[in-house]
């Protein structure tokens, strides 16, 4: 009994630090919405919230896979399809935040310029929410490219 409560609260601290994580995704991907609409800010040489955005994302994909199979035996065909299902919510929980957020920005700016302010705020256009879809679509590629080989070297591993 007491071996199951400690699985048990293993798993809910590592849920814990995985939604810890999604939220600094989506922080950081917040970050660059703001930062593509507020006024007379300064371009920042070298730095682009976006790309790293999308870099965060594909390296949580990637490792969350090395994770679940860490040089042992490849998982049961059932179990990549568990992971995938759950990254792959992920992602589109990351992505439907983000664009909630470009809404909510897009509103504010809005009402923002509507009062005399002498510093007009940038509607964000939605071609920012591009980069973010992009990123989103390669990071669900790389999910089923790795499910796909996790399916593959399982076959290999029983025919073996």
């Amino acid at each position: 009994m007491a071996a199951i409560k400690v699985v048990e609260s293993g798993a809910s601290a590592a849920s814990a630090r995985r939604l810890s994580l999604a939220f600094s995704f989506c922080a950081i991907g917040m970050a660059g919405l703001l930062r593509d609409s507020w006024p007379g800010v300064l371009p920042l040489p070298g730095v682009n919230l976006h790309a790293i955005f999308g870099a965060m994302l594909w390296l949580m994909v990637v490792a969350q896979f090395c994770q679940a199979s860490p040089g042992g035996p490849p998982l049961h065909a059932a179990g990549v399809h568990e992971l995938c299902r759950r990254l792959s919510r992920r992602v589109y929980l990351l992505l439907y935040v983000l664009f909630g957020v470009s809404l909510l920005v897009r509103m504010a700016a809005a009402l923002w310029n509507s009062g005399l302010t002498s510093h007009p705020a940038i509607l964000p256009a939605p071609e920012n929410l591009r980069d973010y879809l992009a990123y989103g679509v390669f990071a669900l590629v790389t999910i089923h490219a790795l499910a796909a080989a996790q399916c593959h070297a399982l076959r290999r591993h029983v025919s073996g």
